[in-house]
């Protein structure tokens, strides 16, 4: 369902991910490189590489499921997760006034935890395809700890707002990054 589609739809998705990741990288490279703009960055070019798996149909069925697996959890568990941390990162900087130390050491925390236990969280899809068994092990035990980022971001913009120093006057944008962070969580 994410990577089935025809040939020409996938060239056009290529296409137009190219086209937007040199607007975006050409602008975050022209202005101020922060943690938060390079999380950016790593994140949308590993969600465009990662479609290029796409493009890969192995005869072997195992061998599918294998790379299939691996994007669809590296998206998810992985690339998404730091696309989202950054912009929350973003908003809350923009929103609350905290200092972007603190906003940039949050972010870290967040990014490892979920470069962590998204790609080691994989392996519990691999009994299936004839991997060695103890990945069913790592592969359950760190997929159990897939929810802690989610849970980190939705306690990270908890705290922010209310470190907060500024009094935002748009009240829609802050209560809809804590929304974002909440239900993110729960849809973990």
């Amino acid at each position: 369902e994410f990577l089935e589609q025809p040939t020409w739809v996938k060239v056009g998705i290529v296409v137009a991910a190219l086209i937007f990741l040199f607007n975006v990288s050409m602008t975050v490279l022209k202005g101020r490189k922060t943690a938060i703009s390079t999380i950016l960055l790593i994140g949308l070019w590993g969600l465009a590489l990662l479609f290029l798996f796409a493009f890969y149909n192995p005869a072997n069925l195992g061998l599918d499921k294998q790379y299939w697996w691996f994007v669809i959890h590296l998206w998810v568990e992985g690339v998404w997760e730091l696309i989202m941390a950054s912009i929350l990162g973003f908003l809350m900087l923009k929103l609350t006034g905290v200092d972007r130390e603190v906003v940039e050491k949050w972010l870290y925390v967040i990014v490892a935890t979920a470069m962590f236990s998204g790609i080691l969280g994989t392996g519990h899809h691999y009994f299936w395809i004839g991997m060695p068994a103890y990945w069913q092990w790592i592969g359950s035990i760190f997929s159990s700890f897939e929810v802690v980022p989610f849970f980190a971001m939705m306690a990270f913009a908890f705290v922010m707002v209310w470190k907060g120093r500024r009094d935002h006057p748009n009240k829609a944008a802050l209560l809809w990054s804590l929304g974002c962070a909440v239900l993110a969580f729960f849809g973990a």
